[in-house]
């Protein structure tokens, strides 16, 4: 059993199609959805409906989005990176249907299923907090053994850090699945998970697809987002947002 999962999508949907294009081309049998369609990126309502047939649990732009809040909950920097996330997160709520935002309310926190003897555990956070935690790389080995103790699954994959990762601890694998279209680990393609499952024996692969990220940073100019989103999806990483010569020499449309 082949199977693919995405994440952190934001509203990129050259990246989302592109992505959908080459999972199509590996014959995936399933694909699953770690949340965070929404937020940051000028298509909020075409990529929600692109992937309103596949499983997905509830990112926290999903929730903030779909429940018309003026704060996705993100840690922000004070200053000028919060000033940024609440532009987008008020330009998203009044730029998405009231059938995308019902959507949105429908997705769960967490998702639980079996293929072939081996047990997952989908979240967008973290077992201990669904929505909001960053489980980072750098997280403590002590913190990882909590959530192990909280669940039966043997696989836990997530996402909201937009940081590919694997963890083992105590024989149970720990996931991020990276983002499609935000990532923010120095590479700016997309990045989404493979795990293939054969009789209880599970691998995987990290896979990074270029899409067109100039059409993209056209889209956010053109619909007046902050200029700040296009550069860090041009990076594939985040920035100091003080850095304004950055910005004003950074789009010509």
């Amino acid at each position: 059993m082949l199977l693919a999962f995405i994440s952190d999508i934001h509203a990129n949907l050259e990246a989302l199609e592109t992505v959908m294009n080459d999972i199509k081309r590996r014959n995936v049998d399933r694909i699953y959805c770690l949340g965070d369609l929404v937020g940051y990126g000028p298509d909020p309502e075409e990529t929600v409906k692109k992937l309103i047939d596949i499983p997905t649990v509830a990112g926290n732009y999903d929730d903030g989005v779909g429940y018309s809040r003026s704060s996705c909950g993100c840690q922000y920097n004070p200053g000028r990176e919060t000033e940024v996330g609440e532009i987008s997160i008020n330009w998203t709520v009044q730029n998405t249907s009231e059938e995308v935002k019902s959507h949105l309310r429908s997705l769960k926190h967490r998702m639980e299923f079996e293929v072939e003897g081996v047990n997952f555990l989908l979240v967008h956070g973290s077992p201990l907090n669904e929505l909001f935690e960053y489980v980072t790389p750098e997280i403590d080995q002590e913190r990882l053994k909590k959530f192990i103790e909280k669940t039966t699954a043997d696989v836990i994959i997530n996402g909201h850090t937009h940081l590919p990762m694997v963890k083992c601890v105590n024989g149970k694998l720990i996931m991020n699945a990276g983002s499609v279209g935000r990532p923010k680990d120095g590479d700016p393609r997309s990045c989404y998970l493979l795990v293939e499952v054969k009789k209880g024996v599970l691998s995987y692969e990290f896979v990074r697809i270029a899409y067109d990220v100039k059409k993209t940073c056209e889209k956010i100019a053109q619909v007046g987002l902050p200029a700040e989103l296009a550069v860090v999806i041009s990076l594939g990483c985040t920035y100091d947002m003080g850095k304004s010569k950055i910005m004003r020499n950074f789009f010509v449309v």
